[in-house]
């Protein structure tokens, strides 16, 4: 099976980011909360990455 070199629409990382930040603030637990705000920041990166990549693709 070959590897698609397509990145993931951006729609999904930005849905992703803001479901783990409203599960964040959501939450009681300090460490679940501090988890699902970190997962929130790597998703929200990564979506300024692939933006940044298309931006220089086009």
């Amino acid at each position: 099976m070959a590897i698609s070199r397509k990145p993931a629409p951006l729609w999904i990382w930005i849905v992703a980011a803001a479901c783990f930040a409203i599960a964040g603030l959501l939450n009681d637990s300090a460490l679940t909360r501090t988890l699902f705000l970190v997962a929130a920041a790597a998703l929200a990166l990564t979506a300024v990455l692939q933006w940044r990549m298309r931006r220089k693709q086009q």
